[in-house]
């Protein structure tokens, strides 16, 4: 595996010394930004870099692109104290908490669609696919923005889910040195400490490197986590219109695969919410990950720009975790009694992504043009390794009582379960039109995509499964300034998405289609800014897990997700800010041969769900104050009936600007202590959230 990272690393580097780039990026354009009013002449080399690693792909300002976008920048990431992605969903509006397989993978759905059962929804970096394989949750350190955007991008990001995708633009070398330090200390001993330090090294190249070290324990008992994260980059930018970009970021995240507690009779806070289910001995599950980026940009002339970029994905994820079982092996006809199965996970995977891209700017027929056409090519390889000891039903190995739990017995060595080998690949070929006429912009697309898996089962005869599906996602959306402080909207798009064999079956491809209609404001002179949008969904051909072994995965027929959401920011000249969301998401499985499913609620997506965060500045003291709400939802896809209870939390916050170069700040979440479920992939699998907890954190710049 060593020979092959460093066989990517020089393909990376050697892709960056091949091809052109470009000069400095400029900030992302603002929501009130006169630049909708720039024509083609206006174009500058100073933003294409930004245009091209928005989910966009486009620099045309977000009141006037004709789908929902929620960007969160890093003003509202350092305004809510965030450290994970976790912490900054709440603002995104419409995404909601799915299982995270014991803490160790960021999962969401985005409308109600949650993609795939291990990867999760469409995540990229700078528009590359990264979810493949099992990652250790985003850390802010390194993130510049996220940006959501919201329905059908299938025709631009290659992936197939209709409910939105997550782009992550990371931080890359500043023009200007920088640098900034934080220090944390939190409830159970968390300690963070981040450095980050950015400037010029010569005329022509600029290099950032950025640091984390993080270790503590949890609210729950024998969970104790670090993680040690490293980041360099380095800019190059020989002429005003060439540029080359290289972003590394090594990873080592360490911690208990801790599964959370079990219902007891239905009941998801039976248990103390402290209760480890796990066995100590086990130890921790290590994830290593080294993921590099190499991107060239080239302004050809002053309307028309090429990239072209690598990205290399490298990781594992190996140790041993002892959790409950399910059904009959699993929570005992006493109440308290519960089984176990013992399993050693060791799974590796690389990917390599290359994708390049023509954009430019015309005046033709008497119509503005930005038009952009790309290919990209996907190498996933995933060698899946997991052993499991377990009891039979009414014959349950490992026991351990939910509420006087003893620890400490003989742990079996588990036997065989599953070893496989998947191997996926994709090319595809996409345009897009992004059309202005006066006060309309119309956006046409489509993607080619060809994808193909080939999974080899070594524990049964080394059988082969082929998957191949092939299709056109196309799109299409319009938007109306009916003023420059409204806009109406509207968007449809179909959705491609491979399904994965499970080692014993191949499946048919995915399919969905979304549909979306809503308004976009900037009033009171840009101080109030936000989207509303009506959306309707289906998906066709969703694998779901068998509530007898989930390992064995059937399809459901159809799925459909229908809403409406709101997303408000308000800046005030008092000093101030604000954000509020608020969700309304119907998303049921419509269609099913097992009749059961029919009518119930997708898993872990609520009703009703809603975010509300204000800051006021107040002199050289910031105050702030969050609520969130998440209403009551369904806790399995099996259609069992078990149900998470809605939940609300409160949180606080306060610092001090001591100076220009120095604050302190202290948090304070679930200020009322309050007992909720943040997830569950099922009874015995469900993860309460943290109690209320207090960090304080030290920044110095310079």
């Amino acid at each position: 595996m060593k020979s092959k990272v460093i066989l990517r690393t020089v393909m990376l580097a050697g892709a960056m010394m091949a091809h052109g780039a470009h000069a400095q990026t400029a900030p992302a354009p603002k929501a009130e930004d006169k630049a909708q009013d720039a024509g083609p002449a206006d174009v500058v080399v100073t933003g294409l870099r930004d245009a091209n690693a928005s989910i966009t792909g486009t620099d045309t300002p977000p009141n006037r692109y004709p789908q929902s976008l929620r960007i969160i920048d890093q003003r509202m990431i350092d305004r809510r104290g965030a450290t994970r992605l976790d912490d900054m969903i709440a603002l995104a509006g419409g995404v909601s908490r799915q299982n995270d397989f014991g803490g160790l993978w960021d999962k969401y759905a985005i409308r109600g669609f949650a993609g795939n059962e291990n990867s999760g929804p469409d995540i990229l970096i700078n528009r590359f696919s990264s979810n493949l394989g099992f990652n250790a949750p985003v850390d802010v350190a390194t993130v510049e923005r996220f940006e959501f955007l919201k329905g059908a991008a299938a025709a631009l990001s290659g992936l197939g889910e209709p409910g939105g995708s997550l782009n992550i633009v990371t931080k890359e070398p500043t023009a200007t040195p920088q640098g900034e330090a934080t220090l944390s200390y939190g409830s159970w001993n968390r300690v963070r400490a981040t450095g980050d330090v950015s400037g010029p090294v010569s005329r022509t190249l600029s290099a950032r490197l950025i640091g984390v070290m993080e270790e503590g324990d949890s609210f729950r008992r024998y969970v104790h986590t670090d993680r040690l994260l490293i980041a360099p980059s380095l800019s190059f930018t020989p002429s005003q219109d060439l540029r080359f970009l290289y972003q590394a970021e090594f990873m080592r995240n360490r911690a208990p695969m801790d599964r959370g507690v079990a219902a007891i009779r239905g009941e998801p806070r039976a248990m103390d919410r402290d209760t480890f289910l796990g066995e100590p001995a086990d130890g921790r599950i290590t994830q290593r990950m080294l993921w590099q980026q190499g991107s060239v940009f080239a302004a050809l002339t002053d309307r028309i720009a090429l990239e072209a970029g690598l990205s290399s994905r490298d990781g594992f994820l190996t140790g041993y975790a002892t959790q409950p079982d399910f059904g009959a092996r699993g929570v005992q006809a006493d109440g308290r009694t519960i089984g176990r199965a013992r399993r050693f996970h060791d799974f590796r995977w690389q990917d390599l992504t290359a994708r390049a891209e023509l954009t430019g700017k015309f005046d033709w027929l008497g119509l503005s043009h930005d038009i952009r056409i790309g290919v990209d090519r996907v190498r996933h390889g995933l060698d899946f390794r997991m052993d499991q000891a377990r009891g039979r039903p009414g014959a349950p190995i490992l026991t351990i009582d939910a509420f006087d739990p003893v620890y400490g017995q003989p742990l079996p060595v588990p036997p065989r379960f599953t070893h496989r080998y998947s191997s996926y690949r994709s090319e595809s070929v996409y345009a897009q039109d992004l059309i202005r006429i006066g006060d309309v912009t119309a956006l046409i697309g489509a993607r080619w995509n060809s994808f193909r898996e080939t999974m080899t089962n070594y524990l049964r005869g080394d059988l082969r499964l082929d998957t191949v599906d092939r299709g056109v996602t196309p799109r299409a959306a319009l938007t109306w300034a009916a003023s420059p402080q409204f806009s109406l909207f509207t968007s449809w798009g179909q959705s491609l998405r491979l399904n994965p064999s499970d080692g014993v079956s191949s499946f048919d491809a995915e399919r969905s289609e979304s549909t979306e209609v809503g308004a976009k404001y900037t009033l009171f002179g840009g101080a109030l800014t936000g989207q509303t949008a009506f959306f309707t969904m289906t998906k066709r051909n969703v694998l779901n897990p068998n509530a007898v072994d989930v390992f064995v995965k059937t399809q459901i027929g159809r799925q459909r997700s229908r809403g409406v959401e709101t997303v408000a920011d308000w800046h005030l000249a008092g000093g101030l800010t604000g954000t509020a969301t608020y969700t309304y998401t119907d998303a049921t499985v419509r269609n099913d041969k097992n009749t059961a499913l029919i009518g119930t609620m997708l898993s872990n997506v609520p009703k009703h769900l809603a975010a509300l965060d204000l800051h006021q500045r107040l002199g050289m003291v910031t105050l702030g104050a969050g609520v969130t709400h998440v209403g009551a939802r369904n806790g399995d896809p099996f259609a069992s009936g078990y149900r998470l209870p809605a939940y609300t939390t409160v949180r606080l916050d306060a610092s001090w600007a001591v100076n220009p170069r120095f604050d302190v700040r202290v948090d304070i979440e679930n200020l009322f202590d309050t007992y909720y479920i943040a997830s569950s992939y099922a009874d015995v699998w469900t993860m309460p959230g943290a109690p209320r907890n207090v960090r304080v954190t030290l920044r110095g710049r310079f």
